[in-house]
């Protein structure tokens, strides 16, 4: 089978450079495929398993070879280029973690009732908290950032009802 010139390309990756063709297999994706078919007493023709064909478009289309879809004709049979490859892959640097958010209480926390609290329970834990938090009735300067948390809490374990 013959294949374009224009086909042709080299491995991008360092220390390689092998002649390649880029085709597209079945799922979309594009695969490289060594620039030369693959003949039955090449010793790597086990490895062999692409085949390729030049659509009606001119495109380089790749299949895996398997028992029940064998190589027909107009197909040749080519090694996928990641067999061969000689060079390094070059990988990005690893990434940075993010930096730790501090973790918030969660809303049954800050009102201090156990997860299984019915609504109740709930009203009456915001209640108890409020009396005890409220600006007015508390003279502690961090008593109104917990009387907000404690509103918070309650607004999001009732829906703001």
């Amino acid at each position: 089978m013959y294949f374009s010139k224009a086909t042709l390309t080299r491995c991008g990756r360092p220390r390689c450079g092998a002649a390649i063709r880029w085709t597209i297999t079945e799922a979309g994706k594009k695969q490289a495929v060594d620039a030369e078919p693959i003949t039955n007493n090449h010793p790597h023709a086990s490895k062999a398993t692409r085949a390729v064909h030049c659509d009606v478009h001119g495109h380089l289309r790749s299949r895996t070879i398997t028992t029940a879809r064998p190589l027909v004709a107009g197909e040749a049979r080519m090694m996928a280029h990641a067999i061969t490859c000689t060079g390094t892959r070059t990988t990005p640097p690893p990434r940075r973690p993010a930096p730790a958010r501090p973790r918030t209480p969660s809303p049954y926390d800050v009102l201090g009732i156990p997860r299984s609290a019915n609504p109740t329970e709930i009203r009456r834990a915001y209640r108890r908290l409020a009396r005890e938090l409220h600006p007015d009735l508390n003279p502690d300067p961090g008593a109104a950032e917990k009387f907000k948390a404690v509103t918070r809490a309650y607004a999001t374990l009732t829906g703001g009802r």
